[in-house]
């Protein structure tokens, strides 16, 4: 499988809930310091999933609490800068972001 396709199944399975489980972060923090992708292959993935996640929670024109729950979810586990998701999200988000994961 493209390790590019298994990093973003995994984050979609990953956020599928809207809570990102110990057991999955530590999953992802694995497979993300194995260096089967580099850096710019990551950050391409994580763009090319906000992006996805975006239009998936704008499909119905409303943003449920679970959809916002697990915007701010991708935000902090992934450590994600504002100014690399959609604006609209950030406005979604704005005074409920907590600070990213180390």
């Amino acid at each position: 499988m493209d390790e590019k396709r298994k990093l973003k199944g995994m984050l979609a399975r990953i956020f599928s809930d809207a809570t990102a489980e110990e057991a999955e972060r530590a999953e992802l923090k694995a497979y993300l310091s194995s260096d089967v992708l580099s850096m710019a292959e990551i950050k391409e993935v994580f763009a090319d999933f906000v992006q996805t996640t975006w239009k998936i929670t704008m499909a119905d024109g409303v943003i449920s609490d679970v959809e916002r729950t697990r915007l701010n979810e991708i935000v902090r586990v992934l450590g994600l800068e504002l100014d690399s998701l959609p604006e609209e999200w950030v406005r979604t988000l704005r005074g409920s972001l907590a600070p990213p994961e180390r």
